[in-house]
């Protein structure tokens, strides 16, 4: 069962990483402006990563840029918060509440309102335009439920 819950996580996480970034496409979070250096980029070049790496890129179809390195750290955290989800929810059923709703709203709480700002990576939640919190707000809760689908679908309840 371990080893299922992992395996499903890895798959709920590639999904829903699709999934947010579908969602994002939408409604972007944040100004081009602002997403020159998206939050990920941002967090890798505090941590001492140089631009060359945090902004490298492959053309797709010619001219499109495809920051592998922003999309690495999207997949990363996806797939993450994906397993987690996969190897508790049996054990603490509260935490995929609302079909996993909660779960992403606990994410984003935990990232964009608390940890991101106090890491400067992000502007204070107060200085956060209001398209960004809502952008990312209903985006964690769809990414979530996106996640508890595919839990649910290969693991059942």
């Amino acid at each position: 069962m371990f080893i299922n819950s992992i395996v499903v996580g890895i798959m709920a996480g590639l999904i829903s990483g699709m999934v947010k970034i579908g969602w994002e496409t939408i409604l972007p979070p944040r100004s081009q402006a602002r997403d020159e250096t998206n939050p990920p980029q941002q967090l890798l070049q505090q941590l001492g990563v140089p631009r060359q790496i945090t902004h490298a890129y492959v053309y797709y179809s010619k001219d499109q840029k495809i920051y592998y390195t922003a999309l690495i750290m999207h997949f990363g955290f996806s797939v993450t918060f994906a397993v987690l989800l996969a190897l508790t929810y049996k054990i603490l059923p509260i935490i995929a509440l609302w079909e996993g709703s909660l779960y992403g709203i606990v994410i984003w709480f935990a990232f964009h309102i608390v940890i991101l700002p106090l890491l400067k990576t992000v502007p204070s939640p107060v200085k956060q335009p209001f398209a960004e919190h809502f952008s990312e707000f209903f985006g964690h809760i769809v990414w979530s439920w996106s996640i508890y689908l595919v839990i649910i679908a290969l693991l059942g309840k």
